[in-house]
């Protein structure tokens, strides 16, 4: 299983998701207007698109949920714009990622990029896709798993088209470790 992880692309597309090769796209919040959310449906195909919508998509926010908890494959995701307050998970987030024993958690709305396992969960954040992120990078992720439930994600640069992040993860126990 092959994801594309994008989030805060704030109307903004400046990826071919057409030449890249997956079988589902997440998209954290943030999106833009309706119609540039027709488009990326429209781009994404026949290919699922899980989104949810973020603190600057008030036209979008009676068509998406604030949150989602798909299985993709056979992996549980939590998918959310804004996971945190200062310094700690939002308590509602917490719970929600408890109930539905939730694997990964993609979230956005920093801008920073960030991949990290937290007791047994992988956390991505993908950047910013439609704005230079703090960081300094317009940024996406892909996440790939194969038939042990390994899983690889990178966070990639798209304007130098650089990796900018590589991490392993390896299910043991029905926890990720990183490897």
């Amino acid at each position: 299983m092959k994801l594309l992880i994008i989030s805060d692309t704030h109307g903004e597309m400046p990826l071919d998701i057409n030449k890249i090769d997956f079988d589902a796209v997440i998209h954290a919040g943030d999106i833009g207007s309706p119609a540039f959310f027709r488009d990326l449906d429209a781009s994404a195909g026949e290919k699922n698109l899980f989104a949810v919508y973020g603190n600057t998509d008030f036209l979008l926010g009676e068509y998406l949920p604030e949150t989602l908890a798909p299985q993709i494959g056979s992996t549980k995701f939590f998918i959310v714009h804004n996971l945190t307050a200062p310094h700690r998970i939002l308590p509602e987030n917490e719970n929600l990622m408890q109930k539905n024993h939730s694997e990964i958690v993609v979230f956005g709305h920093t801008h920073i990029p960030a991949v990290l396992e937290r007791d047994g969960r992988i956390f991505i954040n993908p950047g910013s896709l439609g704005k230079v992120g703090l960081t300094g990078h317009r940024t996406f992720a892909t996440a790939e798993t194969d038939e042990f439930e390994n899983i690889s994600v990178q966070i990639f640069d798209v304007d130098t088209k650089s990796t900018i992040v590589s991490k392993k993860f390896n299910k043991i126990d029905n926890l990720f470790r990183e490897i």
